[in-house]
């Protein structure tokens, strides 16, 4: 069987709801493609939400002290939600030109770390601008900027893209958990996504 790991934030983790910020429990797509694979693959992912890439980069490698690293096969990756958050109006978290050295250091410290794997990197996904709050905010035009730098990066490393933008910008209300996270039936339609493009390599 294969040997799978899943990074990622809360669209893979899965969030619990919080009335504050305007948040639903959403599953994450996480869950799903364990149980897609179960017969194929064994699936790991770190108990946590992997939220924007220099906290990736901090806990890569205390995520990897339970794994037999040199057995995992691929790794199915993203980042970039956390980075392009406004927060009371603020700029991104993560400006973009440090986003793209960060998502090249993770890159390069999977390598290290995860010597026989193949790495996927997912696109962030689209959130719906209008339920959001105006001081903790994502706009779909700095995603798509993000996801572009994301490209640029992964292109030069020789890294396979999953676009779950574009799946996801098709998704209407009723595939949404909240303004960012997605209910059941969209994490599954995400998880198929992903399940896909794991085989596939």
């Amino acid at each position: 069987m294969k040997n799978i790991l899943l990074i990622g934030d809360s669209i893979r983790y899965g969030a619990s709801s919080n009335p504050e910020y305007n948040t639903s429990f959403s599953p994450g797509y996480g869950v799903y493609v364990k149980e897609m694979l179960s017969k194929q693959a064994n699936v790991y992912a770190p108990d946590d939400n992997c939220r924007f890439a220099q906290y990736t980069l901090r806990y890569l490698y205390d995520w990897a002290k339970d794994l037999d690293c040199e057995k995992i096969d691929v790794i199915h990756w993203n980042n970039g939600l956390w980075d392009v958050l406004r927060i009371n109006g603020d700029e991104p978290l993560t400006p973009i030109c440090v986003y793209e050295l960060m998502l090249g250091r993770i890159h390069d410290a999977m390598r290290k770390i995860f010597p026989n794997a193949k790495i996927i990197f997912a696109l962030s996904t689209a959130v719906i601008e209008e339920w959001a709050r105006p001081d903790f905010f994502r706009n779909n035009s700095d995603i798509e900027k993000y996801n572009e730098a994301a490209k640029r990066v992964m292109k030069e490393k020789g890294v396979i893209i999953n676009d779950l933008y574009s799946i996801s910008a098709k998704f209407d209300d009723s595939l949404h958990a909240d303004w960012v996270h997605f209910n059941e039936e969209g994490s599954k339609i995400l998880a198929k996504a992903v399940v896909e493009k794991i085989l596939s390599v």
